[in-house]
C-alpha cells in the first residue's frame, strides 16, 4: 500500500495538473494548445514498436477512426511507412470535434511525434536526423503533417543494458560519423548542441507553418516542424537545457511512472509551461493487475458503470479499463500515445469513445481512478483501512470472518484497553472482537470504500 507521504505528494501534484501543465487545453476536440500556439491532440497512437507489415493497416484504421496524432521515432525506421499511410488516408477523415465529422471540407492535419536517437546527438548529426525524418514523412501527402521533433534521450547510458554506446557508434554509416563527433564521448554537452540544431530548424519552419494554414487541400504539402521538445530527460538535464535556450521545450515525453513518482520533474514542467505526453501507459498500469487486484477492480467497476450510463444514452461504444485510463489522462490534459494493433483496442481508444464518456467523469469517479492508477503503476494495492479501539477494561482479540467458509481468522491478538490498532481491509469484510473470556462478542461490517478509513469501537 502506498505510504501517506506518497499519496500526499501524488494528490498535491495531480491537483496542480488538473487544468493541464500549461493553460490552453480545449475540451471539445481533445487537444491541448502548446505555448507555441499549436493545438496538439491529447490522444494518439504509438507505432514505434509495431511490426512494419502491420503499420499500413493499423495507421489507416486509426486515422479512419479520427486519431490525428502518431508517435514514432527515427530509430524505429518506419517513418516512410507512416508517411505513405497518411497519404493514402486522403479525405478519409475531416476536421472534427470529438471524433465526429463537422461537415468542413478542409482536411485535418496529422500530427507526428518523432525523435532524434542518441547516436545522432550533436549539432550536425541532429540536423541530418531531422532531414531524414522529414524526407521519409514527405510522401505525396495532401494532408498537412505537423511534426513535433524531440530529442529521444539526453545521452547513451552505459549502465542501461540494451544501450550499446560504442558498438552503435561503430555501426553507423561512415558518412554520418564524419558529420560530427561521437556523442558518447561527449555525454554532458552533446544534447545541448542538438538543442541548438532543433531551435534553428524550428525557426526555419515557422514561415512554412504560417503558409500551411491557407494551403490548398488538394496540394501536396511537405511536413513542417511545429514544435520541439525532449524525451526521457531527468530533472538535472532539464535544468541545464533551460539555462540559456533561445526556445524552451514545447513538450516533454516520458514514461507514465514519472507522472506519479517524480513530483519535482512534474513541477518543473508545469513551471515552464511544458506539455507532458506519457508513454507506456498500458504496460505500466494494466500489466500490474495481478499485483494490485483491488486497484484493478476499481477500474473495472468504473468501466462497467460508465458503459451502463453511455449505453442508456444510445451510444454504442466499447468501454474497458483501458478506456477509463485514457479518459483520466485526457481529463487532466496529459497526452497519451497507446499502441493499438487490434481492432478492439482501436475502438477502445477512439475519439468517439472518449467523447462519450468524458462528460460522465464526476469528481467521485476521478477520485476513484486516482486511487487505482498510481497503485497499479507502483505494483502496490489499495485497501480500506479499519481501526479498532478497545473501550473495554480488558484486552481484546480481533478476528476476520472468512466470507467463503465462515471461519474466524485471528488478525489482532492483544489490543490493550484504550489502545487502537489499524488493519487493511476490503469493502464487505466482516470482523468479530472478543474479550479474553469471550463474554463480549462484537461483529463489525466494513462498508467504507477503497481509500477510506472506518473506525470501530469495541465497548459494552
Amino acid at each position: 500500500m502506498a505510504s501517506i507521504q506518497q499519496l500526499f505528494l501524488f494528490l498535491f501534484f495531480a491537483n496542480s495538473f488538473n487544468l493541464g501543465i500549461c493553460d490552453g487545453a480545449t475540451d471539445g476536440d481533445h487537444t491541448f494548445k502548446l505555448k507555441c500556439g499549436v493545438a496538439i491532440p491529447l490522444i494518439g497512437m504509438g507505432i514505434g514498436n509495431l511490426a512494419h507489415q502491420d503499420i499500413p493497416h493499423v495507421a489507416n484504421a486509426q486515422l479512419g477512426m479520427g486519431v490525428q496524432l502518431v508517435d514514432t521515432a527515427h530509430a524505429s525506421n518506419n517513418e516512410r511507412l507512416l508517411g505513405e499511410a497518411i497519404a493514402s488516408s486522403g479525405r478519409g477523415y475531416q476536421k472534427t470535434r470529438g471524433g465526429r465529422p463537422s461537415g468542413d471540407d478542409e482536411l485535418a492535419p496529422i500530427h507526428v511525434v518523432t525523435k532524434v536517437w542518441y547516436t545522432h546527438l550533436g549539432y550536425e548529426r541532429t540536423k541530418v536526423s531531422v532531414k531524414e525524418s522529414l524526407k521519409d514523412l514527405e510522401s505525396d501527402n495532401t494532408r498537412q503533417i505537423y511534426v513535433h521533433m524531440l530529442l529521444h534521450w539526453p545521452r547513451c547510458h552505459d549502465d542501461i543494458e540494451w544501450m550499446n554506446c560504442e558498438s552503435e557508434e561503430n555501426n553507423l554509416p561512415q558518412s554520418l560519423r564524419e558529420v560530427g563527433p561521437a556523442p558518447h564521448l561527449n555525454k554532458e554537452s552533446a544534447f545541448l548542441e542538438s538543442w541548438k540544431a532543433l531551435e534553428d530548424i524550428y525557426i526555419d519552419h515557422q514561415p512554412m507553418a504560417s503558409l500551411s494554414k491557407s494551403n490548398d487541400s488538394k496540394k501536396v504539402h511537405p511536413p513542417i516542424v511545429v514544435s520541439i521538445g525532449v524525451s526521457n530527460f531527468e530533472l538535472d538535464d532539464m535544468k541545464r537545457l533551460m539555462e540559456k535556450p533561445r526556445i524552451s521545450p514545447h513538450m516533454y515525453q516520458g514514461n507514465v511512472w514519472a507522472y506519479f513518482n517524480d513530483p519535482y520533474l512534474m513541477d518543473f514542467l508545469r513551471e515552464h509551461n511544458i506539455f507532458l505526453q506519457a508513454y507506456a501507459v498500458m504496460n505500466e498500469v494494466l500489466a500490474h493487475g495481478i499485483q494490485s487486484p483491488n486497484a484493478y477492480s476499481i477500474l473495472s467497476n468504473v468501466s462497467r458503470d460508465l458503459l451502463t450510463k453511455v449505453h442508456s444514452e444510445g451510444e454504442d461504444v466499447v468501454i474497458t479499463e483501458a478506456t477509463v485510463i485514457l479518459a483520466y489522462f485526457v481529463h487532466n490534459s496529459i497526452g497519451v500515445i497507446p499502441r493499438a494493433a487490434s481492432s478492439s483496442h482501436q475502438h477502445e481508444n477512439s475519439p468517439r469513445t472518449l467523447s462519450a464518456i468524458l462528460p460522465h467523469l464526476t469528481t467521485k469517479i476521478i477520485q476513484q481512478i486516482e486511487l487505482a492508477i498510481p497503485a497499479l503503476v507502483n505494483e502496490e494495492d489499495v485497501h480500506t483501512s479499519v481501526s479498532f479501539m478497545n473501550a473495554l477494561e480488558s484486552p481484546i482479540q480481533v478476528h476476520w470472518i472468512n466470507p467463503e467458509t465462515g471461519e474466524e481468522e485471528l488478525v489482532s491478538n492483544n489490543i490493550h484497553p484504550g489502545s487502537v490498532e489499524m488493519q487493511n481491509s476490503h469493502p464487505g469484510h466482516k470482523f468479530v472482537a472478543y474479550d479474553p473470556d469471550r463474554t463480549v462478542r462484537k461483529e463489525f461490517l466494513v462498508d467504507a470504500a477503497f481509500g477510506e478509513v472506518q473506525h470501530f469501537m469495541v465497548e459494552l
